[in-house]
């Protein structure tokens, strides 16, 4: 019994030992860790690896640069403000239009301001023109006249200018008149009677020098005088300058003649801003008249210059001898 008591009291001993003291674990490099024991849980933290560079100094002086990582925490990104740049671009593009718009009407004027001899026809050598093209035609109907004109006068002056000028000017810019301050001795034959079978036409001053300026140039400055040529019936407008106007007259002889003409545009030319057109004139009286003196039969050369308005300006009139 002795044995079962003392015995039964070394198991308490043993008992009490296992419950008051305090369990140690010791770990060996081999030893197996036991995978039933549970560890702490903790939270993950969200680590950067951040390289800093840095200046590595040796006697004072930066040999180089070392990279060193630091561990941070990562910034949070803060989104990028957009900018519309498409109201800048449209005050650009109105810029350069109204820029390119500038310098072309800059351009215009300055060719306006040219000099008379500056033209926009600019060939170096001289071209035969087409006879029957428009610009040829039309500029030999301003200046070729009929055996009444030739015989009327052959000289090429104010009165002549002042004829040609008024055979351009349009039915439409001429009007019914009065004799109003018509002087009857200051272009006979003409006179301007008022009776009811005769209305006198009229035209403006101003569509006179419009004609004038076309025909012959802007810088021509050929005075306002009446239309007429030699002491005949051609022409018949009398300058009034108090009324501003040019009012055509009476005439009671008669416009016929016994001598022709017979006039042919043989060649057209261009060279620069010259055209130029030859003319083939033939006069013909008969058995009891001659051919006055001062009708010349044979080449007649018209010139002509483009000048800065662009208008063809009758320069003049030439007889080219044969010999």
């Amino acid at each position: 019994m002795n044995n079962g008591v003392a015995q039964n009291n070394n198991q308490q001993k043993n008992t009490q030992q296992t419950v008051t003291s305090p369990q140690q674990n010791t770990f060996t490099p081999n030893s197996k860790v036991d995978t039933h024991i549970q560890q702490p849980q903790t939270q993950p933290v969200i680590t950067q690896s951040v390289t800093v560079p840095t200046t590595q100094i040796v006697n004072g002086q930066p040999i180089g640069i070392i990279a060193q990582k630091a561990t941070e925490q990562a910034p949070k990104e803060v989104p990028k403000k957009k900018v519309n740049l498409l109201p800048f671009l449209i005050i650009v593009i109105l810029l350069l239009i109204g820029a390119i718009f500038y310098l072309v009407q800059k351009n215009k004027a300055d060719v306006a301001r040219l000099n008379f001899e500056c033209s926009p026809v600019g060939y170096k050598e001289e071209t035969d023109l087409d006879l029957n093209s428009t610009i040829v035609q039309d500029l030999y109907s301003k200046v070729k006249t009929n055996i009444r004109e030739d015989l009327a006068s052959v000289n090429f002056d104010n009165a002549m200018k002042l004829y040609l000028a008024y055979r351009q000017i349009a039915e439409d810019k001429i009007y019914e008149s009065n004799c109003n301050l018509f002087s009857k001795t200051a272009m006979e034959p003409y006179t301007c009677p008022e009776t009811a079978t005769f209305t006198p036409m009229a035209f403006k001053e101003e569509t006179m020098q419009l004609e004038l300026k076309k025909l012959f140039g802007e810088n021509a400055n050929i005075p306002d005088g009446n239309v007429q040529i030699g002491k005949n019936c051609m022409g018949g407008y009398q300058y009034i300058e108090q009324r501003g106007e040019y009012v055509k007259g009476y005439c009671e002889e008669q416009s016929a003649t016994i001598f022709s003409a017979n006039k042919k545009l043989v060649s057209a030319k261009s060279y620069g801003n010259y055209i130029t057109l030859t003319e083939e004139v033939k006069y013909i009286g008969n058995q009891n008249a001659q051919v006055p003196e001062q009708l010349k039969s044979g080449t007649y050369q018209y010139t002509f210059k483009l000048d800065t308005n662009y208008n063809y300006i009758y320069i003049n009139k030439e007889y080219i001898e044969k010999y």
